[in-house]
């Protein structure tokens, strides 16, 4: 799509200050062309805007660049708005297709579009402006929200609920059991998963994650969540709104994340855990415990954050300390001896 600064200018709240140009595309600030525009947010690539060929720059103050920019108070967050303007995602027909299987009771609004090999199960909702993708399954009773999009091969359990504006990657499964299991004495005998996922608004989940089903009630991811690909929740968790959840993590079950919580790549939380608002978990961290409101974690099992920067400065050290305890030892042994 072809846009002009000031038309961009205009659609995202910024101010130009320079030469109006056409932009046909987005780059990074080394690559960018004459025919595309930039962003500058972080303050250690000033030096590159100075050097930068692009048509158009997006920055926080005026910068005195040759090249035309556009001041905004958040480059970045008005960056994300000129890719959608440039880049609209791609339209959809409406319709179901003659290829897939809908139940005679399952509810399909007409401005969904259902495409082949999607199979929908008896009295399964879909609402308005729903995007499903081939390969999907949505189970009896599953409630899919207005304006959701499932991308190819999500599953969505018997009974389970997605909210509305929510982006589901390919190969996501929603309402799979929960793991758990009982010995009767010569083996694990299964504990029924009866219980269902709801999932609130705007939340986005990354390619192959799962999410189980609760034992008796509800697993519930709240509103404006987003995971990464590779995110395994457990049955009975909750996930309070607003939260970050990044690859390869893990919550075990009847976990309670609080509200807009950060936890890294290859986080794990043990079950039965509280984390309070606001914390943050750094990557590779490990939660067995609870945390209270806003506390920073890093670290297995996870610490203080800053405690963890010490540990971690001493930790390189104890190669030099041990040589040092034995010659000390050494000395004494010699010294006992005489």
């Amino acid at each position: 799509m072809s846009m002009l600064l000031s038309e961009i200018a205009r659609d995202i709240g910024g101010t130009l200050a320079g030469e109006d140009r056409e932009i046909t595309g987005a780059s990074t600030i080394e690559e960018a062309a004459g025919s595309d525009i930039t962003f500058l947010a972080n303050p250690k690539y000033r030096d590159k805007a100075g050097a930068c060929a692009a048509g158009g720059i997006i920055v926080g103050e005026d910068l005195g660049l040759s090249i035309p920019q556009i001041i905004t108070p958040n480059p970045y967050l008005s960056f994300a708005r000129t890719l959608e303007l440039l880049y609209p995602e791609k339209s959809h027909v409406p319709g179901i297709s003659d290829m897939s299987f809908v139940h005679p009771d399952a509810s399909v609004d007409e401005s969904a579009t259902v495409y082949p090999f999607v199979s929908v199960g008896k009295n399964a909702r879909i609402a308005q402006n729903c995007v499903i993708h081939p390969g999907c399954v949505i189970g009896d009773g599953a409630v899919i929200g207005r304006s959701t999009t499932l991308y190819p091969n999500v599953v969505v359990y018997d009974r389970c609920r997605i909210g509305e504006h929510c982006i589901l990657h390919s190969g996501v499964v929603i309402g799979s059991d929960g793991f758990g299991f009982v010995w009767d004495g010569s083996k694990h005998f299964k504990i029924p998963q009866k219980g269902i996922v709801i999932v609130g608004d705007h939340v986005e989940i990354g390619s192959n994650c799962t999410i189980d089903r609760a034992a008796l009630t509800s697993t519930r991811i709240g509103s404006d969540v987003k995971m990464d690909n590779l995110v395994q929740v457990g049955h009975n968790v909750t996930i309070g709104d607003h939260t970050i959840i990044v690859a390869q993590s893990g919550i075990a079950g009847s976990s309670h994340i609080g509200k807009s919580v950060t936890l890294a790549a290859q986080s794990g939380v043990g079950g039965h855990i509280t984390i309070g608002d606001g914390c943050t978990a750094a990557a590779r961290a490990g939660i067995a415990n609870d945390l209270p409101p806003g506390k920073v974690v890093s670290g297995f099992p996870a610490m203080d954050h800053r405690q963890w920067l010490r540990v971690q400065k001493i930790t390189k050290d104890l190669p030099d300390l041990l040589k040092r305890i034995r010659e000390l030892e050494r000395r004494f042994d010699a010294l006992s001896k005489d």
